[in-house]
């Protein structure tokens, strides 16, 4: 039976939560008020209901922002830093707004969980197949758009723009809450539904050919039947992925960015394909690590001493393409070095402890998606990643994070 409340500060602060569920659907410029929205009803709810702040919570969870803050002194290049920890403010905006709330508002939202996953699901749906069929009536053929809608989306849909790292990240991240969804549904009718919405999603996933967020959702599926210990929905999940390998094989643009695998250079070495131009980034990122392990760069001059050392290597394609480390893990320790990584993880792992404790299984599979993807993908340094990443990580960590038995 789902929870009732009488506090209209509470339905409001539910009304702004959706909205950030469903935010894939709001240009940018739109997103970051959605944020703000969020934070403005969070703190009128809280001195409203008379609440006690979280501190626990609030300081785990936004360790990684003041550090990286921290590293603002040593660098030489304070506009850009000053950017830059606009762009991973989430980081701190959202431990702060849950931080805010009790525990009978936690419960209240909770309640309502399997709807915002539901609306999150339908969006990120949404999202891919309207630009695609609009794009598709309007100015390609349908090869066309097999060949060029990663790229539609990226430069075509002004403010709506999104790289397709991001929209696989998307993609993969409605099929694992569909799961959970799935699980509490009763209806046959609305099973379909989600199935058909989960078959639309793995398409333009295999469309986006991004091998990170693919074996990551593999990976993640895989352990959600595994916890779910029930022989009867092992046969069919087998049967899926061995239907989504063989799509895999079948369609050239995915079969070819996997076959990448087989032989992996240093750019010069091999092709300039994306997987040897990160493992050449691995190398640089590396050398500039050892020079500064304990401290890293800051975060004004990190992404500037990384360009130099592109200049530096000779590398033609990476002088000119600019790249970010391709590697969050390698990007925090270029930004502040072991203590800001090792701050991170430890972060992750308390989190991960607590969760484990109270079986808070999407909060699990949700952290080990993003922290595989993390290895080949910068998600905090872009708005795309980090927004959705700090909303997920911290409303599932307040179900669990310093929760009293009794309270669980």
């Amino acid at each position: 039976m789902e929870a009732k409340t009488n506090n209209k500060s509470l339905v409001y602060l539910e009304g702004a939560l959706f909205l950030l569920f469903a935010s894939i659907l709001l240009p940018t410029n739109v997103k970051s008020i959605a944020v703000g929205l969020f934070c403005a009803v969070s703190v009128y709810h809280f001195f409203k209901s008379k609440n006690t702040f979280n501190t626990r919570f609030f300081l785990v969870n936004a360790a990684v922002y003041f550090l990286i803050a921290i590293t603002l002194i040593y660098s030489d290049n304070i506009a850009y830093g000053v950017r830059k920890l606009t762009s991973f403010l989430s980081l701190l905006l959202f431990p702060l707004c849950f931080a805010l709330f009790s525990r009978n508002d936690m419960r209240y939202l909770y309640s309502r969980l399997d709807k915002m996953l539901g609306v999150y699901l339908l969006t990120v749906v949404l999202f891919n197949v309207i630009p695609f069929l609009w794009f598709y009536i309007t100015h390609y053929s349908f090869s066309d758009m097999l060949i060029h809608f990663p790229t539609v989306m990226r430069v075509d849909v002004g403010k709506y723009g999104i790289h397709p790292i991001y929209l696989s990240m998307h993609c993969s991240v409605a099929i694992l809450f569909s799961m959970f969804i799935l699980r509490s549904l009763k209806s046959k009718w609305k099973i379909v539904g989600v199935l058909l919405l989960d078959a639309i999603l793995i398409l333009f996933l295999l469309l986006y050919a991004k091998k990170g967020p693919i074996l990551a959702l593999m990976i993640v599926s895989t352990l959600f039947i595994l916890f779910q210990r029930k022989r009867a929905i092992v046969r069919p999940y087998i049967f899926a992925i061995l239907g989504l390998v063989v799509l895999m094989i079948a369609i050239p643009r995915t079969r070819n960015k996997f076959l990448e695998l087989q032989k992996i250079e240093v750019i010069g070495e091999g092709g300039p394909t994306s997987t040897n131009i990160r493992y050449t980034i691995y190398g640089v990122a590396k050398e500039l690590i050892y020079e500064s392990p304990i401290l890293g760069y800051g975060i004004g001059d990190y992404r500037d001493v990384l360009n130099k050392k592109y200049e530096t290597t000779g590398n033609s394609v990476l002088k000119e393409g600019r790249y970010n480390t391709h590697n969050q893990f390698l990007s925090l320790l270029t930004i502040g070095g072991v203590i800001l990584l090792l701050a991170f993880l430890c972060t992750l792992a308390i989190n991960l402890v607590f969760a484990t404790r109270f079986n808070n299984e999407l909060f699990i599979l949700v952290l080990l998606f993003y922290g595989i993807v993390m290895l080949t993908t910068n998600i905090l340094e872009r708005e795309a990643g980090v927004i959705y990443f700090a909303l997920f990580f911290n409303f599932l960590s307040a179900k669990t994070l310093f929760v009293n038995p009794s309270d669980a």
